[in-house]
């Protein structure tokens, strides 16, 4: 029951009947329920916020204690205690183990770290799609793999690496890119890292080629150089131009073209250009596969040679005294330029920004006697210019000069008159300084350094302490220096241009006509009416009537001998040579070269006389050995370089030894037209094998010079001997091949003076003028014309006479 006043919810009083309540008491009733609605819309999202942790969903009780704590929902079917407020639901897809408690309103840090993501499914094995064939220096893979697993691509050419990693997705799907090396039938495997137990899945066989680098940055005259991967083509294209330049990839990992020759454009100025790179089927690729260019590279073109510099410092024809010289004058600001002493560098320096120079030249390099000085200088681009003027100076072993180094010797007589001790450039000595006065001079026992006393001047008298013994430890002892001999003959990269190629032809052509049939006309003139005979090199001046067989007969190891021999000295006095380290490097070039171009003819040679080749033997030819003098002096005298040099002075005869039939036999053997095919085929061979080497020989160092050396030896000594021995005069191998077919002789010397004309007409050099050349061509037609007209006025005058 309840009192007047008081509210009743349940219906059981008043006999089961719902009794009226006042309207007033309803009103209140509603007002207290609105309130509490709009407190509890207002407190619900706060606990909500603070009763989550991330991206974990927890469920929450509220205790009436005064001190709230957390309470973890309850599961495994068990009926959750109801919260006095509301709570978020776990998110979609959320496993289990996703659920984490709730932080303590303390904040303590949690004791163990939260694990990654897992969908909770089991694991599987990765997988690589098919990245296909990659031309370009970044490969991107793809695949699927466990979710929230790291995964590697592991480099096919060296497995411990790794060529990109990733981590899988909540799909499974993952994808990288990494570096990637050129190569054929490449396997790219994938690996699970996180669970090495899962299997590893390769992807299909890919090649893979990757763009080359242009390393050319400065300015250049023509030359750009670049990286790439070895035996890939190379092609250079400049941007806005058709033109390109191909190259291979040498075995250093380096490819060079040239701008300066090969079809135009010639850029100049500052240009843009990119390179690709192509793999061939030869390397093992499934088809000829091209990269995608490379990084636009700018380079600067500078074409034009700076001018000769200017030594004013010493003066022409000046008296020094030994020690170290200071060489000074005017270039092309900031241009590297060399100081030469008798044509051996000897210190370099960079011209300064107002054109004045200065070089210091070791006293070592200026022995005492009378020595030539000269500079040249090449911009950043790498032209060079034209040496300057040579300046003649006079170094004298002055008194006075202090040694270089304390020894000691033995005194003996002799007096001078100096401020001090002086030992000459190139010795060991040291003399003592002291006052002025004459002294004694030191003398030095073999292997110690000889040594004056006060005032006297140090001169050795042994071996090892001679004073004027030539010191190498400069550019003197510089086995690797080039000489003159090597750096003016072209390669076919920079000789191959339609300019050549019609020089070259016209060279031919003007031989043919101007020259040999000239020389023809003259031999056939003559022939039986003027005997030209030199004496032999070997055997005695007896009569006839007082020789015997075989007395003439010189063994043909000995003919061969002096032949190299000759040859050798000859090609090293037209070039020139000094007492340097670089010059008995040369002359171990020539020599093998002559003996090689000597050799292969003796071969030749004998190949060609088939059965009979024992009847027949070699001499030395006085006609060649003249003609390769004639070269010698002209080189000297023009200063030609590259050299005019004869490489063999041998040729074939009959032998002596023999009976008259067999020594004839031989001698028509030597002189056939077969055998002269033989010998000139074989010389220009070697010819063009000499300048293919030479022309692949790049870089610096002693094997590259001499094998260069050797080469070019081949080269112009195999030319020389071969125009040489095509002129069409009497006992010649020209004179056979006319006489036996004029169009085999006329395509022999059309190709050998080609080649010659194409090596000797390259960009740096001295060459023979075109007058010259023109005066020699008037000459030969000249000679050939008054012999005719001599020879014709002859007979007119023994018919007349006889009539």
């Amino acid at each position: 029951m309840s009192t007047r006043g008081e509210s009743s919810t349940t219906a059981a009083v008043g006999g089961g009947r719902r009794r009226a309540r006042p309207r007033a008491l309803l009103v209140s009733a509603l007002a207290a329920t609105l309130a509490v609605g709009l407190v509890t819309l207002t407190v619900a999202p706060a606990a909500t916020a603070d009763g989550m942790d991330g991206s974990t969903t927890t469920t929450s009780s509220t205790t009436t204690s005064d001190t709230p704590t957390a309470t973890p929902a309850a599961t495994d079917g068990a009926d959750a205690t109801t919260a006095s407020t509301p709570t978020a639901s776990p998110a979609p897809g959320t496993t289990q183990a996703d659920l984490q408690p709730a932080p303590t309103p303390s904040g303590a840090p949690s004791s163990s770290p939260t694990p990654p993501p897992s969908t909770g499914g089991p694991a599987v094995d990765p997988t690589i799609a098919d990245p296909g064939d990659l031309t370009s220096a970044t490969g991107r893979f793809t695949g699927t793999a466990t979710p929230g697993h790291r995964v590697r691509v592991i480099d096919p050419g060296l497995p411990s690496a790794s060529t990109c990693t990733a981590i899988a997705g909540t799909d499974g799907a993952w994808s990288c890119s990494g570096r990637v090396r050129t190569g054929p039938h490449q396997v790219f495997t994938v690996q699970d890292v996180t669970d090495a137990s899962r299997r590893t899945a390769d992807a299909p066989a890919a090649d893979v080629v990757v763009p080359p680098v242009v390393t050319t940055r400065g300015p250049t005259s023509g030359t750009v150089a670049g990286s790439g991967d070895v035996g890939t083509t190379v092609t250079v294209a400049l941007s806005g131009s058709t033109a390109e330049r191909t190259a291979t990839v040498g075995s250093d990992g380096r490819w060079v073209v040239s701008w300066s020759t090969g079809a135009a454009p010639y850029p100049n100025g500052t240009v843009t250009m990119t390179a690709t790179a192509t793999a061939s089927t030869a390397a093992g690729f499934r088809s000829d596969l091209r990269s995608t260019a490379s990084a636009p590279a700018t380079v600067t073109f500078d074409r034009d040679a700076p001018a000769p510099p200017v030594v004013t410092s010493p003066r022409s024809d000046q008296r020094i005294t030994a020690g170290d010289l200071v060489v000074g004058g005017t270039g092309e600001p900031r241009a590297t330029l060399t100081v030469y002493v008798d044509r051996a560098p000897v210190c370099g320096t960079t011209v300064g920004a107002d054109g004045s120079w200065a070089c210091t030249v070791p006293a070592r390099s200026l022995p005492a006697g009378s020595h030539g000085l000269m500079a040249l200088q090449h911009d950043d681009a790498g032209n060079h210019s034209s040496p300057s003027a040579s300046v003649p100076v006079v170094v004298s072993a002055g008194a006075g000069t202090p040694g270089a180094g304390p020894t000691s010797g033995q005194p003996s007589s002799g007096s001078s008159t100096g401020a001090g001790g002086h030992a000459p450039a190139g010795g060991n000595g040291t003399g003592t300084p002291g006052p002025t006065g004459s002294g004694a001079t030191g003398s030095g026992t073999p292997g110690s350094d000889g040594g004056g006393s006060d005032g006297g001047t140090g001169a050795a008298a042994g071996p090892d302490g001679a004073g004027s013994g030539r010191d190498w430890s400069g550019a003197a002892g510089d086995w690797s220096v080039a000489t003159s001999f090597d750096r003016t003959v072209p390669t076919i990269q920079s000789a191959a241009s339609w300019s050549t190629l019609v020089f070259a032809a016209a060279a031919a052509i003007g031989f043919l006509l101007l020259v040999a049939g000239p020389a023809r006309l003259v031999a056939r003139t003559l022939r039986g009416r003027v005997a030209l005979r030199l004496w032999s090199f070997t055997g005695r001046n007896r009569p006839r009537s007082e020789r015997r067989r075989g007395d003439d007969a010189l063994p043909g190891w000995a003919s061969v001998a002096i032949a190299v021999t000759l040859a050798a000295v000859l090609t090293l006095l037209g070039v020139g040579v000094a007492l340097e380290a670089r010059y008995v490097r040369l002359a171990i070039a020539v020599l093998a070269g002559t003996t090689v171009l000597t050799a292969v003819v003796v071969l030749v040679t004998r190949w060609a006389a088939g059965a009979d080749r024992h009847l027949v033997a070699f001499r030395v030819s006085p006609w060649l050995v003249l003609t390769a003098l004639v070269a010698c002096g002209i080189t000297r005298a023009a200063d030609l370089s590259p050299a005019l040099v004869l490489g063999v002075l041998l040729v074939p005869v009959g032998r002596t030894d023999v009976d008259t039939g067999a020594m004839r036999l031989g001698a028509g053997i030597a002189a056939c037209a077969r055998n002269a095919t033989a010998r000139s085929t074989a010389l220009l061979v070697l010819a063009a094998m000499g300048w293919v080497l030479h022309s692949v020989t790049t870089g610096s160092g002693f094997w590259t010079a001499i094998v260069s050396e050797f080469a070019i030896t081949l080269c112009v000594g195999g030319l020389g001997s071969l125009v040489a021995t095509l002129l069409p005069l009497a006992g010649s191998a020209g004179s056979a091949l006319w006489a036996h077919s004029r169009a085999r002789y006329a395509s022999i010397a059309a190709v050998g003076v080609a080649l010659a004309a194409a090596v000797y007409s390259g960009p740096a050099g001295t060459h023979v003028s075109p007058v010259a050349l023109a005066l020699i061509a008037c000459a030969c037609v000249a000679a050939a014309l008054g012999t005719w007209l001599w020879v014709r006025v002859a007979d007119a005058d023994a018919a007349d006479a006889q009539a």
